[in-house]
């Protein structure tokens, strides 16, 4: 049997966190701030695919490789499959002033990791899935680690249950 060791959970917890931080200012070279508002949009694309109240979507079940090239299409046609999203719903989500979402989205545009107009909100831009593609390799093995902690020590439900005893 092996011992469980609840601090090694949160160890590899935290280290995926940093290593996503450092890895997201390496690859997108931007500020984490801007990284998030560039992860929400692309967020905006999947809740569209997932949420069952929007139209029937055509793609249900993407590989990992046709996200990519089918968010780049619906960024020209989105209208058909997706609300908008907009400067003042980036800055609901993210809670952060809608100037700073502005001027950081505006930033992200000048670089094409996002698009963004009036009439069609903020979408991903042409340099999105390069960048995506190079960390998510570094990113899901990051995470593995803290599953396979997680996974050792009991489970999520096990852990949280440990936790609410504790209070």
């Amino acid at each position: 049997m092996v011992k469980k060791k609840p601090n090694e959970v949160v160890y590899h917890v935290l280290s995926h966190h940093i290593d996503h931080y450092r890895q997201s200012k390496k690859i997108f070279k931007t500020d984490y701030d801007s990284h998030m508002i560039t992860i929400a949009v692309f967020t905006h694309f999947l809740y569209g695919t997932l949420n069952p109240s929007h139209e029937k979507y055509q793609h249900e079940d993407l590989e990992w490789g046709e996200m990519y090239p089918l968010v780049k299409g619906l960024s020209k046609n989105k209208k058909k499959y997706l609300d908008k999203l907009s400067l003042f719903s980036l800055s609901y989500i993210l809670d952060m002033p809608k100037e700073t979402i502005r001027r950081k989205v505006d930033a992200l545009c000048k670089t094409k990791q996002l698009a963004y107009s009036v009439t069609d909100g903020v979408t991903v831009g042409d340099n999105f899935e390069t960048l995506a593609k190079k960390i998510a390799p570094i990113d899901l093995l990051s995470m593995d680690k803290a599953i396979k902690a997680i996974e050792k020590n009991g489970g999520v439900s096990k852990i949280i249950k440990k936790i609410k005893q504790t209070r």
